[in-house]
């Protein structure tokens, strides 16, 4: 018996996810993309709600025994995929709670007002690398579930617990409270370069917007402030890449 093909009521349902965050908060539900995302977050015990798969893919017969599987035509998936080269398939996975347990030799990250989805994704994947315990996003940042998030997570994001919609300042306290000592990344005269730091167990490190990082309010509730020295030419790096120098050093 083959397979179902998928109704245009699920295609709607697919492509909603992919653009509307309101939608993918209201379903509890989000979107990814491609063999190696979707393989990555079933084996991170995500439930998977329904998988729509192209005739010609060269991945059918890894997903066509799944009891949610169904067939999608080219012209409809690319009509739903942000991909210019999709691997022919599309997974809907139901999101679900992390809860972070904070150890007093944990290692935790704080990020604030992130806007770039890729950014996020990046900074994920690379906490789940250097063994992160939690990963706190607060207000205003961008959609943990947006589907380049998920992409540049590269579907790594039930390795390391994370926390979402949290206010900054009671992330902060909640921290210290836990006699976590908290690190801000900022360029300013206070901060100490980060190769000067001993950063062990029992920290966090805080990373701010890209275009406008810390403010001052923020740095200021901060234990301390770090900086990455670089050659003053340049401005600043990325955020992405500040975070992982700074995980690196971590361990």
């Amino acid at each position: 018996m083959g397979l179902p093909i998928v109704s245009a009521k699920l295609a709607k349902f697919a492509k909603k996810l992919i653009s509307d965050k309101k939608y993918r908060d209201s379903s509890n539900m989000f979107i990814c993309e491609s063999v190696k995302v979707i393989k990555n977050i079933m084996s991170q015990e995500y439930k998977l709600v329904n998988l729509l798969i192209t005739s010609d893919s060269k991945y059918l017969n890894d997903f066509k025994s799944l009891p949610n599987t169904g067939l999608i035509s080219n012209q409809t998936l690319k009509s739903i995929s942000l991909l210019k080269n999709s691997d022919g398939t599309i997974a809907i996975f139901e999101k679900k709670t992390n809860k972070i347990q904070i150890k007093t030799n944990g290692k935790y990250l704080v990020l604030n007002k992130i806007q770039n989805p890729g950014n996020l994704g990046t900074i994920i994947r690379t906490a789940c690398a250097f063994d992160i315990d939690g990963i706190y996003i607060t207000n205003d940042s961008v959609d943990l579930y947006h589907p380049e998030t998920i992409r540049n997570t590269m579907g790594y994001i039930g390795i390391t617990p994370i926390a979402t919609y949290y206010n900054y300042f009671d992330v902060i306290s909640l921290l210290q409270k836990n006699h976590i000592k908290v690190y801000a990344t900022a360029l300013s005269q206070k901060s100490t370069d980060v190769n000067k730091v001993k950063l062990t167990k029992g920290i966090a490190i805080v990373f701010g917007n890209e275009g406008n990082g810390l403010n001052h309010k923020e740095i200021r509730v901060c234990d301390q402030s770090i900086y990455i020295n670089t050659n003053p030419k340049v401005e600043s790096l990325n955020v992405a890449i500040a975070a992982g120098i700074i995980l690196s050093k971590i361990n």
